[in-house]
């Protein structure tokens, strides 16, 4: 085979897959071109292309800098918290049972959720068997009034009996000591007198023993009269009925449950469970909001009680939150709330604005459309939100996320976001598009 040379223009190959007039480097009739010299004008004219395209871009780049999100850093409050969790309670529960034992009830008069004052009526036992033990007592008192008469009247005559037995002895003695009477006839006057004395003695305890008696019946009576009072079941107390076990024709109990649960003159309370690291943080008096599923807005408290010891297994503590103005809820439902440790004014700024790439906090403060650099000190961190105590004034426009891309000297775009500057229980949102 003849080797063919690098420089020839077309090989066979090239013969049999190109028709003669368009063969790669020839011309029919005129014979081999190079081709070489026009790829190299169009490479040229490419490369010349893309660099004006590449200067339009920077020109472009250099009349608007890149969009940055901004904040403006905004004169406000922060409060430190410490966030709880618990169930409502009420503050205190009034148990209403009764004393009697099978005894029919007989009808219920108030229902789970009714306000009540204190003497309203709840319920009503049947009295029938109170009643006539009553009416029994009421004779048996009757008769002791008329045995007591009659033994006032038995001592009267005893009385009456004994000073005329007196007197008649008297008279034996002067007429014995004259010797007109016998000593037989003063002995029996003696004896008259002392059994006059016996009956008038005898008489005096009959009364004792009557009266003693009466005063017997009159205490049954009355107890008879508290049982029948019992059959009227009234609250004990001002407030609002939590759970009602009473039901018609059921018979009461002393060891059974409660007829009513009353909440004491309505109070609930937040019985709130905190983790050991923030117990230490609250003290009775601190104020708190609390925050109940259904509820447009958190309802105000304070800290009312710390319990003395924490749960062994879970290492929680409790606290007691009193809601005044609690009315109607619903006891056992879920809550949360937030109290209140300390409070502070001064500048804000979200806290995703400012970083710690060296353990120094800085932000980034547009001015001018440059960004500048800011070392700052902060103070509270809450709810998406910190305080800045020095590096940052009221009114400068902060970069919204720290952390990024920029550096000091960059020129930027600023693009004003709304941030919420204030505390809620919900976590701060970014309301503008920009932002998110």
């Amino acid at each position: 085979m003849h080797a063919v040379s690098p420089a020839h223009c077309e090989s066979r190959n090239d013969r049999s897959r190109y028709p003669e007039s368009f063969r790669p480097g020839c011309m029919s009739r005129i014979g081999c071109v190079d081709w070489s010299g026009h790829i190299r004008s169009a490479w040229t004219a490419f490369v010349v292309m893309a660099s004006l395209a590449i200067g339009c871009g920077g020109a472009m780049a250099g009349e608007r800098p890149p969009a940055v999100s901004v904040v403006t850093a905004s004169i406000g409050e922060l409060t430190d918290q410490v966030r709880v969790v618990g169930s409502l309670v009420a503050r205190e529960e009034s148990i209403v049972k009764v004393d009697l034992d099978d005894v029919r009830i007989v009808s219920v008069e108030a229902e789970a959720g009714d306000v009540v004052r204190k003497g309203d009526v709840l319920a009503r036992l049947d009295a029938t068997l109170i009643s006539i033990e009553q009416s029994a007592n009421a004779a048996r008192l009757a008769r002791a009034d008329a045995a007591m008469s009659q033994v006032e009247s038995q001592i009267e005559d005893a009385e009456l009996a004994h000073a005329q037995a007196r007197s008649d002895m008297q008279r034996s003695r002067q007429l014995s000591d004259r010797g007109f009477a016998a000593a037989e006839k003063l002995e029996l006057r003696e004896t008259a007198l002392k059994r006059a004395a016996s009956s008038l003695t005898l008489a005096q305890q009959s009364l004792r023993v009557a009266q003693a008696d009466r005063r017997v019946i009159v205490a049954e009576g009355q107890e008879i009269e508290a049982r029948l009072a019992r059959t009227v079941i009234a609250a004990p107390t001002d407030g609002r009925i939590l759970r009602r076990a009473a039901k018609v024709g059921a018979l009461t109990s002393t060891s059974g449950e409660p007829l009513f649960v009353i909440a004491e003159d309505g109070e609930i309370e937040l019985d709130a469970e905190v983790a050991q690291a923030d117990f230490g943080r609250l003290a009775v008096g601190q104020s708190a909001g609390v925050q109940v599923p259904g509820q447009a807005q958190p309802i105000a408290g304070h800290v009312r009680l710390l319990a003395p010891e924490m749960h062994a297994g879970s290492r929680l503590g409790r606290a007691r939150i009193s809601l005044p103005q609690a009315g109607g809820l619903t006891v056992g439902a879920f809550a949360r709330g937030e109290v209140d440790i300390e409070r502070r004014g001064g500048v804000i700024v979200p806290a995703v604005a400012v970083g710690d790439p060296n353990g120094k906090a800085t932000a980034q403060i547009v001015k001018d459309g440059v960004v500048v650099a800011r070392s700052v000190v902060t103070g509270l961190r809450t709810a998406g939100l910190v305080e800045i105590r020095s590096g940052i004034e009221a009114g400068e426009r902060v970069v919204l996320r720290a952390g990024n891309f920029l550096v000091e000297g960059d020129r930027v775009t600023p693009v004003d976001v709304d941030y919420p500057m204030s505390t809620s229980f919900e976590k701060p949102i970014l309301t503008s598009e920009a932002a998110q």
